[in-house]
Order: structure tokens, then sequence, then C-alpha cells
């Protein structure tokens, strides 16, 4: 059985008074913190313009945050926090096969890669610039899900299911493959003249396969035999 891990993070930020409108205006910050990040990365956005968005003064937004960088942390933190969620599927904690974990994992974050644009935007404008905010996301945000992907891939591989293989590269080849797809969709979709079906189900089978069985005919033809 694959152990999954619970750890709930703390909210990055300044903890105010539990009230309700601080939660609110807080949630409020954040949404419009996210969608200039988008825009702009961490470098071209300014307090100024979050606080224009979120319709609020300067001072608000540093009752919450220190400062930008922990405004920005606290974004991601939020956002992560969605991903998270993929791991307390029931399927996660029982008996199914490593290829129905790793296919429902697939799933998932297809599904949140749909619902996050503005995140996608802005991981990728940090992953581009490698700093030290890329060595905190991979501490804070990232182990999670690598912990738990990590252990799937090693109890495939002990029980056969899967080669031997090297998990960290395993794990970026397949996270790779559904993110790049989605950010290189529009060059796909201009170069083709055609949509590029990122649907869960109809893309969430094909890396699946990918992943598990890739696309020698040697190999399916064994399968098949």
């Amino acid at each position: 059985m694959t152990q999954t891990s619970t750890t709930k993070k703390q909210p990055v930020g300044r903890r105010p008074k539990a009230l309700h409108m601080d939660s609110d205006t807080r949630a409020e910050i954040l949404l419009a913190a996210r969608k200039v990040l988008a825009r702009k990365g961490l470098e071209g956005t300014s307090i100024r313009e979050v606080a224009h968005m979120a319709r609020v003064n300067n001072a608000m937004i540093y009752y919450h945050f220190k400062d930008k960088t922990e405004l920005y942390r606290a974004v991601l933190a939020d956002s992560f926090t969605a991903l998270d969620r993929i791991w307390e599927h029931e399927l996660f904690h029982g008996n199914a096969s490593v290829r129905r974990k790793i296919g429902k994992y697939i799933e998932e974050f297809i599904r949140f890669q749909h619902a996050n644009d503005e995140l996608r935007r802005i991981l990728s404008m940090e992953l581009a610039s490698c700093g030290e905010n890329c060595k905190w996301l991979g501490k804070n945000l990232f182990s999670n899900s690598y912990e738990n992907l990590v252990a799937i891939l090693k109890a495939g591989m002990k029980s056969g299911e899967l080669k031997k293989c090297n998990p960290t590269m395993a794990i970026a080849i397949l996270i790779g493959m559904i993110i790049h797809s989605f950010i290189l969709r529009p060059i796909a979709e201009q170069i083709t003249g055609k949509n590029l079906d990122l649907s869960v189900s109809r893309f969430g089978a094909f890396v699946t396969d990918l992943f598990f069985d890739g696309l020698g005919l040697e190999r399916t033809a064994k399968k098949t035999a």
C-alpha cells in the first residue's frame, strides 16, 4: 500500500485576527496578486497594482503580508493546496495497481492544469529564472507530490509492475508531458490548424499509455502476442 503524506502546509503570510472580513480580504488580495503575477511575473508586479486590482490600499496588503515576496509565495502556496488534494482520493490509500494510481494522478493533474492557467504562467516564469523562490518551491510545495509519486513508482518496481528506473527522471518526464502539452498547445494548433484534445479522458489515457507502454512496435507486438 502506498503511504501518502498528509502533512498540512501552514498558510504563508501573516496571521491576522480570526475575522471573516480579514479572511475575505486576504482571499481577494491573493486572487488579485495571482492575476497580476500571471501577466507580469514577480519582478514586474508592484504592490500598488495588486492593491488597485483588489480594491484595497497598500497598507491592507502589508497588514497581511510583510513584503512582495511573501505575497508571491502565499499565492503559490494557496494554489498548491488544491494540487495536494489529489492525494486525498481513496485510490491512493488502497491496493490498486501502480498503473491505476498513476493513471488517476494523471487525470487529476490534467484537471488541475485546466483550472490553473494563471499558475502555469507564473511557474513558467519562475522556473525560467531559477532563483531563490525556485528553491523554496521545491522544498515547500513540490516535495509532497514528488515523495508520493516516488513511493508509487518504487512499489511498482518492487512488485514487478514497472522495470527498474530512476524515479526522479520518470517523474520529470511524466509531469513534463502534461505541463508542456498545455504550454505548447497554441503552437501545435497553429501548425496543424486543429484543436489539441487535452481532455481528462482522452489526453489522460494517452499519457498513461505512453508512460507505461511507450510507442515501440516491438513491445506492443509482444504484449498482444
